[in-house]
């Protein structure tokens, strides 16, 4: 376990007495009594005796001091008893002591301090540290050593040098102790540290509490103290912990310089303090006396005691008296005393208070003290105006080994410096470098170790670190909890934070959920605040609710609130190819084909064959025609002039129309394009439709709270699944039209559900974080650790490991949607393969038909084979030779025969279509006639007016009911005190020595401090019904007993009146008293565990004067805050309004909460003055809350009665002194019935004090008041107050105050507080049969009417009303004036942070005056660094523009929340590449749509051979040259290039639908390759900043961006490769140049800048990811509530869409990507197409070699004996081949035939026939094609 500890032990030393003489003289007296108390016995005390009394040998041995007049020394020894201080303090006032030397104990000079006021004896202490000891509230104490107050400044320092930030006191439970530990938190409070956990321990503390205290600490996260071996004990000493002790601890060390071998071992490695006293040859001649002193006195037998520093002081106070003394002589100072004039109506008693005489020359002597000026043994003894010893100093000591070292010194002028004060100031004289440093020594730190401790570990009490971990139904993605096993983004991302922290976490995982519905995360929050779980890991989102219950980590993703709604996928459809034009278009389309074909059809037909005909070709030419013209491929000629000029028209109509489907199809096909008719968070929010959230996450609330969303609207879901069906089934069947969730969520839900898609913008900017308790020091480790793994890419790769899914739109599914698929075309070629069917099936049909009317009889009677055989030849005949040779037959046998009429068929379309009772004895005995009992009162003060007349008539009721004391008398004798500590000394006294049992009172704090002391002595019980100071607890003081409410439940209740108007912070303005800074103190402490706190404390003087309070208050009004807390006196606190009336302080935005003194006041003055009401319109007080019983009642109406006349209120401390007669009376009747008897003893103690004339042997021990004091513990009874009763902390039950609005001419109360129930508007009592519920949801008051008439709640805060604007500080960039711009020339500012700062400001709901400055030259940028810094040291009040949140940054200024994200970057060149390779032209269609297109161009050729063979000369030839017919028909459809006619109806239709199906597949085609070839892609050498880590390469920078320090601190890259780039065009020099031309590999810069600087250029990109994790907000001064506010108005900014506009406005560039940015990306190149040209070249070749073979075996073959028998030469034979190559094929054939026929005698007639259907077949005239070479081949 490592817990880093504050040592506070705070140890005091104890005082002596002695008797002194009275010499009253008026001149040079031969001797003056001085007096010297402390405890003899203690480690100051040993040391302090001998150097006293050192001293005083010394000074009277010296004639130049006093010329000849002997100090007197009288020691008495205290024995760390306050008690015996009183007691010795006026034995010497007795003696007519001139000074006295002490006390060693702050509590007892607290107490003596009195005395020493009122009888004007200067009292010096070189002992009592106590920073409240000052010379305003005691004016003849004089301070002689240093003030806990610098030696508290002095630890605040240590600890911030250190970095630690919380600490744990442990500090004794008096005034000492808790005096200066509240110092030490007001000065940690201004460094922005916190005393996490205070430990008080009693100055009687025994080994066994300070072992519970330390186990009590060792369970904190911070520090701690104790007795250093119970610490090592406890294994508290050892690494990790941090204990710095106070000067308490060196003083032992310097005391017993040789400690035994078990105590050094216990102590290793503590810090401790030492007042520092330089080097002197008096210190060093003294030191050389000191061992000699020491074993002359024999100081117990003891001869090894060490001189410690208060030993020199103690000597230094002699001194320095001796030198005021004789300054007193020389100006004329007599010793003379007088009688006090205040105890002449006290003398009589045994006590002879005449005695006690007032030094008259007292003011003169402590003037001539205060003005001394020597050097002592402690160096320069002078004292400054607040009557502290000047340059204060404390050395800083480490202990080691068997000894210490010095590592440093502390001095308020310097700070921490390894160099003593004095020999600092040297060096600062000659201007030595080394003296600006503020640096310390290394440390050897408990655990022997030199590594500094972190200052804090997790609590050492047997358990692991409880993280709890929502067990979601859904997205098991973030997190999966299956049994034991926890998984997930979440749960991976936090153990790989909690890796990168240089500890160990012990923790264990906590399941929170049943699993059956996600839990709500308010509710698992809830569970840290109430201690349930240590931490919380998840999807929680960071929102300002929750950040008001736990602490968050920075967050580690990003998930703002998105809409997500089905949409419509507008591409890849069988029927795409239809969508480019609506159902009007394609019918008006067609329409127009028809009607263009019928004009040219009748502009044609009386001139034009291709026109006429029968009227079913001429019907089917007009089809034809037409809409052969949408492929350009019309065949009919047109002759009219008519003709051609609509033609041409109407072919330019068709270009247009095609050209528009061509592109629209593209983007159809290659453009995903998604549409829903919701549009974003704006089309919701206006519509009433459904929506669903993600049951348990913070949609819900933010929806009905922020955006005012109907509840009734919203449907909870569960799981992914419940979101696709709510979302499939819409809001008319069930579901709903949108969901809202986290942007996380829904990328997840998308990346597998691509019917779905996020609509409008992200409107809310969060993220998650990991949750901790508040104040927990993990949350700012683990926010460090998540940075850190941002940085080293760690936390991309636990996303991408969890969260990378193959999303829709992802860029891995692209290429699948760039290249087109058969699934979009599939409905074409169902189209194109029915046509095909249908036609064929007809034509089979009719051949069938055909068939058996020509066919001769004997065939159909021979048999099937010859039949079928018949039937094949009748199908492969020509159609005009059948119809001829039937035509024959017919003629020959004279049959009548009928004419074969063509057959029309038709196909048809087909369409697919959320009270111990006290136990009392019956033991009884004698009772007493009467019981004495004394009251302490202000008999003029408010309370104490009222509080007489109840005591009078509370005894008087007593008196007269023979219940209660069975005819026992209680007779009261009242003292009034007149709020003097000094005659509340005296008055305890002297009812001490008249047997008194009890006493009532006294009215004021301070006074029961000092009588309290008394009561423990005397043990007699001390009840008091006013003091409510909280400090005066039973543990110190166990005979004080508070019949009132204690402040502590006051404190608390206005610290939740804070809390619930939302305010953080107070000014506290109080009386500086015990009971003023007390009551402060637990007011401080209440607020901060609600993380508020009191920012300004205003202590004011005792009875101050209008003055006082004016200047006091002009402080205040020049502070932020507007909330004060006023906690003074009722006598003069109305004088606090009058002031603030007058400065103006009473109007609208101030709140004033008056503790219970102003109903006190308002309660008792009868009438209020109506100046003074309306000097306090609108102000809140408290009063004690009294139910209204029936005693009460009964007491009320006899008031008038009780108060004669007088016009005199009922007060609440009226009540109580009331209740605390009837109190004390119910303890001493069950005192008697449990036997107590009334007697008293001598204190022993006072024994050797008979001698006095004071006759204090005269005071007595009451025997039976401990029992008494149990009674009084023990009474349960009802009084006018309500129930009284004690509880175990001896504080009275149901402590409640109501809370009142002070209105008009009186009060209105608007609620209750109480410790049961809080804040509430009906009375606690109705609360209490519940349980305990403080829950803020439960918080209620009534509504207020504050200063200013106004019913608006004040804010809190404005700005220091000192006439001065805002300081705003604006960087004057050089670059990227886009966010930042100053014009000098008209002192103008603009700029999108500009724009974003003014925006925020207007939300407010307050001006906020301020002047823009800018800072820099304009030549180059400045450090934003500086800037902050600035802030720091009060130059400017924030800082507006480009500021990087960072962590050095933040410990100099408080930042909003960013309000643009903008991490670092690499920016580096890039070459643009297409998408190409010389294959692209493939890419197009997958493999399948290829084949298929293949299989069905053969297909389509096939079927048009089919129905055109036998009607068409074109499709007839030989076997061979058919089938190059079909291949060559087929596939010239691909270019529309066929030139075949076509003339079967069957046929044309068939080919019409192919060639549309060919026009879609070529325009599909076109588009894809076309998105193929022109998209570019980029390419750099430089991947990211890991290549950049890797290489020696330069490396650009924006000069004075914290990108500098980053990559050098953080990424160790070294300096020398960074080069400074201020402007854009810098950037692009240096890129272009690059690292081998004096330029960089790439630029480091945040994301912000480079988006803008990359909008416009186009040869650089961002590369890798962006690896830190940062954004900009606006800087403020610490704890400046703006900072809150405008965070608050930039969420809103962003919620309403404005933060976008503004975003759009400056920033929003025209990308490269736009039209026109780059025209060569767009112009394809040659090696696109070398794969295409290569094939053609290819084919080229290949044919022509292929060719000129066969020419050449050809020529040989026919002219080889020609040319060999005529023996031509080679030109001969070169010329005549190249005339056969130059014949037409025809007469190569015609050669052939004649030579055939004279080698050959067989018939020929068959192949006459087919050479004459050859011949016919090859049309001479070449008109339209030739397949000589297609026949050949």
């Amino acid at each position: 376990m490592n817990i880093a500890l504050l040592l506070l032990f705070l140890v005091f030393c104890n005082s002596s007495h002695s008797s002194g003489l009275i010499t009253n003289v008026t001149t040079r007296p031969d001797v003056l009594n001085i007096g010297s108390i402390f405890t003899f016995d203690s480690v100051i005390g040993k040391i302090a005796k001998l150097a006293i009394s050192t001293a005083v040998e010394d000074v009277n041995s010296n004639p130049n001091i006093l010329n000849g007049t002997k100090l007197s020394l009288k020691l008495h020894n205290t024995k760390s008893s306050d008690f015996l201080g009183i007691v010795e303090a006026l034995q010497f006032m007795e003696n007519d002591t001139a000074a006295i030397i002490g006390p060693q104990f702050s509590a007892t000079a607290h107490v003596i301090s009195h005395i020493a006021n009122e009888l004007q004896v200067p009292m010096l202490s070189f002992a009592a540290t106590d920073p409240t000891l000052s010379p305003v509230q005691y004016p003849f104490f004089v301070r002689t050593t240093r003030s806990d107050l610098f030696q508290m400044t002095a630890v605040v320092d240590l600890v911030v040098y250190y970095e630690w930030r919380d600490v744990i006191a442990i500090y004794v439970d008096d005034d000492f102790g808790r005096n200066a530990i509240a110092s030490l938190g007001d000065k940690l409070a201004e460094k922005r540290c916190k005393i996490s956990y205070k430990v008080p321990l009693t100055p009687t503390a025994t080994k066994d509490e300070i072992r519970k205290a330390l186990i009590s600490v060792a369970a904190m996260e911070s520090w701690g103290l104790q007795v250093l071996e119970e610490a090592h004990e406890q294994k508290m000493m050892d690494s990790g912990y941090v204990w710095i002790a106070t000067d308490w601890f060196s003083t032992i060390l310097d005391t017993y310089p040789s400690l035994p071998l078990v105590a050094t071992n216990s102590i290793q490695g503590v810090l401790t303090l030492r007042m520092y006293t330089p080097d002197s040859q008096l210190k060093m001649d003294f030191k050389s006396r000191w061992s000699n002193l020491t074993r002359t006195r024999r100081l117990l037998n003891d001869t090894s005691l060490g001189l410690n520093t208060y030993g020199l002081y103690a000597y230094d106070s002699v001194l320095l008296l001796a030198q005021a003394i004789e300054s007193f002589f020389a100006n004329g100072g007599n010793i003379s005393f007088s009688n006090d004039t205040n105890l002449r109506e006290l003398s009589g008693g045994k006590l002879n208070l005449d005695a006690l005489n007032i030094f008259n020359g007292g003011r003169q002597l402590l003037k001539s003290i205060l003005e001394v000026n020597i050097t002592g043994l402690t160096g320069l003894m002078k004292f400054d105006a607040d009557g502290n010893l000047l340059n204060p100093t404390f050395e800083v000591i480490n202990v080691i080994g068997t000894g210490t070292r010095t590592i440093g010194y502390w001095s308020n002028s310097s700070g921490l410096h390894v160099l003593p004060p004095e020999k600092l100031q040297m060096k600062l004289q000659t201007n030595d470098p080394s003296a600006g440093a503020q640096k310390m020594y290394s440390v050897i730190w408990p655990g022997q170790t030199t590594q500094k401790p972190r200052g804090w570990a997790f609590p050492d009490n047997g358990r692991k670190l409880r993280i709890g971990v929502p067990n979601r139904v859904s997205y098991h993605e973030f997190v999966g909890v299956k049994g034991t096993d926890f998984t997930g983004y979440c749960i991976e991302v936090f153990q790989a934070a909690l890796n990168e922290l240089p500890y160990g976490v012990p923790f264990k995982y906590v399941p929170f959920g049943d699993g059956t519905k996600n839990p709500e995360n308010n509710d698992l929050l809830h569970r840290i605040q109430i201690g349930e779980f240590d931490g919380i890991v998840g999807d929680i989102t960071i929102t300002t609710n929750r950040t008001k219950m736990v602490d968050f980590t920075q967050p580690y993703i990003e998930s703002g609130l998105v809409v997500v709604a089905p949409i419509r996928k507008m591409n890849s459809s069988a029927w795409a190819f239809l969508r480019p034009f609506t159902p009007t278009m394609w019918g008006v389309t067609g329409v127009f084909f028809l009607v263009v074909g019928a004009v040219v059809w009748i502009l044609e037909r009386r001139t034009n064959e291709d026109f006429r005909g029968p009227p079913r070709r001429q019907f089917v030419t007009i089809v034809w025609f037409s809409f052969s013209t949408l492929f350009f491929s019309q065949k009919e000629k047109t002759g009219s002039t008519l003709g051609r000029f609509v033609l041409i028209i109407w072919l330019f109509v068709v270009l247009i129309l095609n050209s528009s489907y061509i592109a629209s199809l593209t983007s159809i096909l290659t453009v995903k394009q998604l549409s829903s008719p919701v549009k974003g968070i704006e089309s919701l929010a206006t519509s009433t439709d459904p929506i669903g959230f993600l049951r348990g996450s913070f949609a819900e609330a933010y929806l009905t709270n922020e955006l005012n969303i109907h509840h009734s609207r919203l449907f909870p879901l569960n799981s992914p699944e419940e979101y696709e069906k709510a979302l499939k089934n819409g809001p008319s069947a069930g579901g709903v039209a949108a969901v809202i969730d986290e942007r996380a969520y829904m990328e997840l839900f998308l990346a597998s559900r691509c019917g779905y898609s996020i609509v409008g913008q992200e409107f809310t900017k969060m993220g998650w974080g990991f949750a901790f308790p508040r104040d927990s020091p993990l949350a700012i480790d683990m926010s460090t650790a998540i940075l850190k793994l941002s940085e080293n890419g760690i936390l991309q790769k636990i996303h991408d490991k969890w969260l990378m899914k193959s999303a829709c739109s992802a860029e891995g599914a692209k290429q699948a949607v760039d290249r087109l698929q058969l699934k979009s075309f599939w409905g074409l070629f169902l189209l194109s393969g029915i046509a095909c069917f249908l036609a064929l099936i007809f034509h089979v049909l009719r051949m069938v038909r055909q068939y058996y009317r020509r066919v001769d009889s004997d065939i159909e009677s021979s048999q099937s084979t010859r039949r079928l055989k018949s039937f094949v030849s009748f199908v492969n005949k020509r159609e005009q030779e059948v119809k001829s040779r039937s035509k024959r037959r017919r003629t020959e046998n004279k049959a009548s025969s009928k004419v074969v009429h063509d057959q029309e068929c038709s196909s048809s379309d087909v369409l697919f279509n959320g009270c111990a009772s006290h136990g009392a004895t019956t033991n009884t005995s004698r009772r007493p006639e009467i019981v004495n009992v004394g009251a302490m009162l202000a008999y003029n003060s408010i309370v104490g007016k009222v509080a007489k007349l109840a005591l009078e008539a509370a005894v008087g009721d007593v008196n007269s009911d023979p219940s209660i004391l069975n005819g026992t008398k209680m007779v009261v004798t009242m003292q009034n005190s007149n709020f003097s500590g000094f005659l509340g000394i005296i008055e305890a006294l002297r009812f001490m020595e008249k047997d008194t049992v009890a006493i009532i009172g006294p009215q004021n704090a301070v006074t029961a401090h000092v009588i309290s002391h008394i009561a423990n002595e005397l043990q007699t019980p001390l009840l008091s019904f006013a003091v409510t100071d909280p400090t005066l607890s039973s543990l110190q003081f166990p005979y004080f007993v508070r019949t009132t409410q204690n402040d502590l439940f006051q404190m608390a209740a206005i610290a939740d009146m804070i809390d619930y108007y939302g305010w953080k912070e107070v000014i506290a303005i109080y009386v500086d008293d015990d009971y003023g800074r007390n009551g402060i103190a637990a007011l401080g402490d209440f607020l901060a565990e609600k993380r508020s706190k009191i920012s300004y404390k205003a202590p004011l003087v005792l009875d101050p004067t209008r003055t006082n309070i004016t200047d006091l208050l002009v402080k205040v009004s020049l502070t932020e805050s507007r909330i004060i807390v006023l906690h003074v006196y009722p006598g003069w606190g109305t004088d606090v309004f009058s002031v603030a009336k007058y400065l103006g302080m009473m109007e609208t935005g101030f709140v004033w909460i008056a503790t219970h003194w102003l109903s006190t006041y308002t309660d008792t003055t009868i009438p209020l003055p109506m100046s003074t009401m309306d000097n306090m319109q609108g102000v809140l007080t408290l009063r004690m809350y009294t139910p209204d019983t029936e005693p009460k009642r009964k007491f009320v109406s006899r008031w008038s009665n009780l108060t004669s006349g007088n016009q005199m209120g009922l007060n609440a401390y009226c009540l109580y002194a009331y209740d605390t007669v009837w109190l004390l009376a119910r303890a001493l009747d069950a005192f008697f019935d449990q036997g107590g008897n009334i007697s008293f003893s001598n204190d022993s103690r006072l024994t050797q004090m008979r001698k006095g004339e004071l006759n204090l042997d005269s005071l007595s021990i009451f025997d039976g008041g401990s029992l008494l004091l149990r009674n009084i513990f023990g009474v349960d009874m009802n009084g006018t107050t309500g129930a009284v009763k004690y509880t175990p902390g001896r504080d009275l039950i149901h402590p409640a105050f109501e809370i009142i609005n002070v209105i008009g001419t009186g009060v209105r109360r608007i609620g209750y507080w109480s410790n049961h129930s809080g804040l509430s508007a009906e009375p606690p009592e109705t609360f209490y049969t519940s349980p305990p519920n403080r829950s803020s949801s439960n918080q209620s008051l009534y509504s207020v009417i504050w200063p200013g008439d106004t019913i608006q709640k004040p804010r809190g805060w404005v700005f220091p009303n000192n006439g001065k604007h805002l300081r705003i500080a604006v960087p004057n960039r050089v670059s990227f004036h886009e966010f930042i711009s100053y014009t000098q020339s008209n002192d103008m500012y603009t700029g999108y942070c500009i724009d974003v700062f003014t925006a925020a400001l207007n939300l407010l709901p307050y001006a906020v005056p301020y002047k823009f400055f800018h800072i820099g030259n304009g030549k180059r940028n400045p450090r934003i660094t500086e800037l902050v810094h600035a802030i720091e040291m009060g130059e400017y009040d924030a800082v507006v523009g480009d500021i990087a949140i960072i962590t050095n940054r933040t410990k100099m200024a408080d930042f909003t929340q960013p309000y643009i994200e903008s991490g670092l970057v690499v920016v580096a060149p890039v070459k643009t590449t297409l998408n190409s390779s010389p294959w692209a032209f493939l890419r197009p269609f997958n493999r399948m749509m290829w084949l298929v297109t293949a299989a069905f161009f053969l297909i389509v050729g096939t079927v048009v051979w089919i129905l055109e063979h036998r009607l068409n000369d074109e499709f007839r030839g030989p076997p061979r040259k058919q089938v190059v017919t079909i291949l060559w028909f087929s596939f010239s459809t691909w270019f529309f290039a066929h030139r075949e006619n076509t003339v079967s109806t069957l046929g044309r239709l068939v080919l019409i639908i192919w060639l549309f199906v060919v026009l879609i597949i070529n325009s599909s085609y076109t588009a894809s390759l076309t998105s193929i070839l022109t998209v570019q892609k980029l390419s750099s050498s430089i991947k990211g900043i890991e290549t950049l880590l890797e290489s020696k390469d330069p490396i650009g920078y924006q000069q004075g961006s914290f990108a500098k320090y980053y990559l050098i601190d953080e990424l160790h890259i070294d300096e020398s490769r960074l080069v400074p780039l201020i402007m854009p065009e810098d950037y692009v020099r240096a890129l272009k140049a690059g690292p081998h031309k004096g330029g960089v590999a790439a630029v480091i810069d945040e994301r912000a800048y480079m988006e803008l600087f990359l909008s416009s250029r186009c040869d650089f990109s961002i590369v890798g990811q962006e690896f830190t994790r940062t954004g900009w907000g606006f800087a403020f001064a610490r704890d400046s509530p703006l900072s809150v506010d405008l965070s608050t108005a930039l969420l809103k900014l962003s919620e309403n869409g404005d933060l976008q506009r503004i975003h759009d406005k400056w920033l929003l560039k025209s990308p490269c990507t736009s039209q026109g940015a780059n025209l060569q990306v767009d112009r394809l190149e040659l090696k696109s197409f070398s794969a295409l040209f290569s094939l053609c070249g290819a084919a080229c070749v290949v044919a022509l070699i292929i060719y000129f073979s066969m020419m050449c075996y050809q020529f040989t073959k026919k002219y080889t004996d020609r040319l060999s028998s005529s023996g031509s030469s080679t030109s001969r034979r070169l010329q005549t081949f190249l005339t056969f190559v130059d014949e037409k094929e025809e007469v190569q054939s015609r050669s052939k035939r004649r030579s055939m026929e004279r080698m050959s005698n067989r018939s020929v007639g068959e192949d006459d026939l087919t050479n004459t259907s050859k011949r016919r077949h090859i049309d001479p005239s070449g008109s339209n094609r030739s397949l000589g070479n297609g026949d050949n081949a």
